[in-house]
Formats: structure tokens, sequence, C-alpha cells
């Protein structure tokens, strides 16, 4: 194993370990209000993501979820890009467990120390940045950086702050009620102080359910900061 990473924390690990048996009901309450499930935003992230890193003609076979919670996104990962290994990092290990007893051909854990430096072509994260307090933020990327390959992506997946229906969505979340979200314009800054370089920012999941019939526009409109995420896509230099 590879040097260990930083013990901070990326997110409260009493607070999640209290919702990790029942994170899907919670999480739910939310995103009722979309007029989707969870499955719906997760394989459309992995989607999304699998369209701009061929783009880019970045073909990752290593994939760390950095605060991967129960593991949703562990199946889309391996389905949608083809991946050959994968490593849950989570600091709940309640959540870790469940993650672990669900997808047992994946690799899960709780201790930052576990998680190999140097070894990822891509690192993804999906909504975790929100609930790391700011003055721990630089740290966390700083654990993201290290544990990726020179030349390893980086898909930093967020809430949208500028978009009223997520504020609403996530008040009704009692995980999110005390989130700080972060603006686009402030996770690309967070990603350049740690040393990536910027690749894209996407907007996307523009149209609730009931709107459903628009969504093939969702391309079209992904320079807006209309949808409900953001993907910011950062690359770790080569010689980084």
């Amino acid at each position: 194993m590879a040097a260990p990473l930083s013990s901070e924390p990326p997110a409260d690990r009493a607070e999640f370990d209290a919702f990790a048996g029942a994170y899907d009901e919670a999480l739910n309450r939310g995103l009722k209000f979309s007029g989707e499930a969870k499955e719906f935003f997760a394989e459309g992230r992995v989607r999304w993501l699998r369209r701009r890193l061929a783009v880019h003609g970045h073909q990752a076979k290593s994939v760390l979820d950095f605060g991967c919670g129960t593991g949703t996104a562990c199946p889309y990962l391996f389905e949608g890009l083809g991946i050959e290994s994968y490593f849950g990092f989570d600091p709940s290990a309640e959540s870790v467990r469940e993650a672990a007893e669900a997808h047992p051909g994946a690799a899960f854990s709780a201790r930052a120390g576990d998680v190999p430096e140097a070894a990822f072509d891509l690192a993804f994260t999906n909504g975790v940045f929100h609930h790391i307090p700011p003055d721990h933020r630089e740290s966390a990327v700083a654990q993201v950086w290290r544990a990726l390959r020179p030349g390893g992506w980086f898909a930093f997946f967020e809430n949208n702050r500028w978009h009223p229906g997520v504020h609403f969505m996530m008040s009704r979340v009692p995980f999110d009620r005390d989130a700080q979200m972060l603006f686009p314009f402030q996770a690309r800054a967070l990603l350049k102080t740690a040393g990536f370089e910027i690749v894209l920012g996407d907007s996307l999941f523009v149209f609730p359910g009931v709107l459903a019939f628009l969504r093939p526009l969702e391309p079209l409109l992904r320079g807006l900061p209309l949808g409900g995420q953001y993907l910011v896509l950062a690359r770790k230099p080569a010689n980084g």
C-alpha cells in the first residue's frame, strides 16, 4: 500500500452514521419534488461523465469514489465507464458497511489511510463538499490530488447553489438542511488552488420529471447555470 492520505474527514462521521440505514428514505424526502428517484440522477451523472471524458479521449480503469456514502454510484461507474477497479472512501463507518454489503465486488473503507496514493485514473465525488466545513475543503481536495496518478481526472459534482429548487429540496432532507453549498466559481477556484487544471464546467438536470420531454435539450443548455447540479471536470497535470 502506498503512503496514507490525511486523516482529515470529508464530512461529519456521526451525522452520516446515524442515517446510513435509512439514507435512501431521507434523501427521497427531497428528491420526490424533482419527480425522480436517486437512481435516475446516479445513472445520469455517469452517462454525462462518460460522454465528456470520451471527448477528451480519457478512459478510466480505476476510480476513487470520494465520499461514497452507501455506494450508490458504484454499479453505475462499473457499467457506465467500464472501469476495472473501484475504491469507495467515506468516513462514515456505518455507510461503508452498508456499501460493502450491497457491493461485495468493490473495495470500501472509512479510513483515509487505506486510500492508496497515486493509484487512480479518475476521482469522482458527488454532493460531498457541501458537507465539508469551508476551512477543511482544501485538505479534502489535497487527499484527492494525492490519490490520483499524474494525468488523472477529477469529476466534481455538486448541487447548484444558484438554483432555488435545490434549496427547497435540500431543506427537506435531514442531513442536508445545514449544508453549505458552493457556487460553481467557488468549486473551480478550490480545484485550481490545489493545482488542478480546469477542463470544463457543465450544468445538468435542468428539467424535472414533469418536463422530461424537454430533456433532449439539456446538452445545449450545459453552459448556463440552470440545472440542479453542476460538474467541474479537472485534470491533475501529467507532471503533478
